[in-house]
Protein backbone atom coordinates (compact mmCIF):
# COMPACT_ATOMS: atom_id res chain seq x y z
CA UNK A 1 0.00 0.00 0.00
CA UNK A 2 1.29 3.34 -0.90
CA UNK A 3 1.21 6.26 1.93
CA UNK A 4 1.50 9.85 0.72
CA UNK A 5 2.03 12.89 3.44
CA UNK A 6 -0.50 15.68 2.63
CA UNK A 7 -0.67 19.16 4.74
CA UNK A 8 -3.86 20.67 5.46
CA UNK A 9 -4.22 24.40 5.87
CA UNK A 10 -4.41 24.01 10.01
CA UNK A 11 -0.25 22.89 9.58
CA UNK A 12 -1.95 19.43 10.58
CA UNK A 13 -0.33 16.55 8.44
CA UNK A 14 -1.86 13.81 7.37
CA UNK A 15 -0.88 9.86 5.72
CA UNK A 16 -3.80 8.93 2.88
CA UNK A 17 -3.65 6.28 0.65
CA UNK A 18 -4.07 8.02 -2.79
CA UNK A 19 -5.84 5.26 -4.27
CA UNK A 20 -8.83 6.18 -1.76
CA UNK A 21 -9.04 9.42 -3.07
CA UNK A 22 -12.25 10.23 -4.67
CA UNK A 23 -12.73 13.93 -5.44
CA UNK A 24 -9.96 16.87 -5.75
CA UNK A 25 -11.79 20.05 -5.76
CA UNK A 26 -12.17 23.55 -4.63
CA UNK A 27 -14.65 25.00 -2.02
CA UNK A 28 -17.08 27.30 -3.40
CA UNK A 29 -16.98 29.45 0.28
CA UNK A 30 -14.93 32.66 -0.42
CA UNK A 31 -11.41 31.22 0.59
CA UNK A 32 -11.81 28.98 -2.86
CA UNK A 33 -9.33 26.16 -1.18
CA UNK A 34 -8.36 23.07 -2.39
CA UNK A 35 -10.18 19.99 -0.72
CA UNK A 36 -9.24 16.42 -1.24
CA UNK A 37 -12.12 14.38 0.04
CA UNK A 38 -11.52 10.42 0.82
CA UNK A 39 -13.43 7.50 -0.03
CA UNK A 40 -14.34 6.75 3.70
CA UNK A 41 -15.80 10.29 3.76
CA UNK A 42 -12.89 12.40 4.92
CA UNK A 43 -12.22 15.61 3.76
CA UNK A 44 -8.85 17.18 3.47
CA UNK A 45 -8.94 21.53 3.43
CA UNK A 46 -5.06 21.83 1.67
CA UNK A 47 -2.72 24.24 1.31
CA UNK A 48 -2.54 23.82 -2.24
CA UNK A 49 -3.48 26.73 -4.24
CA UNK A 50 -4.78 25.19 -7.23
CA UNK A 51 -6.30 21.76 -8.52
CA UNK A 52 -3.51 20.89 -11.08
CA UNK A 53 -1.15 21.44 -7.94
CA UNK A 54 -2.05 18.91 -5.81
CA UNK A 55 -3.13 16.74 -8.71
CA UNK A 56 0.93 16.89 -9.64
CA UNK A 57 2.00 16.65 -6.07
CA UNK A 58 -0.26 13.27 -5.57
CA UNK A 59 0.80 11.89 -8.57
CA UNK A 60 4.53 12.85 -7.62
CA UNK A 61 5.13 12.52 -3.73
CA UNK A 62 7.49 9.92 -2.69
CA UNK A 63 5.98 7.05 -0.50
CA UNK A 64 5.82 7.59 2.77
CA UNK A 65 7.89 5.17 5.07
Amino acid sequence: MRMIQITGKDDQTSLINPNHITLIWYCSSGSRDVLVSLSGGSTIRTQFTTIDHALDYIQRASSHS
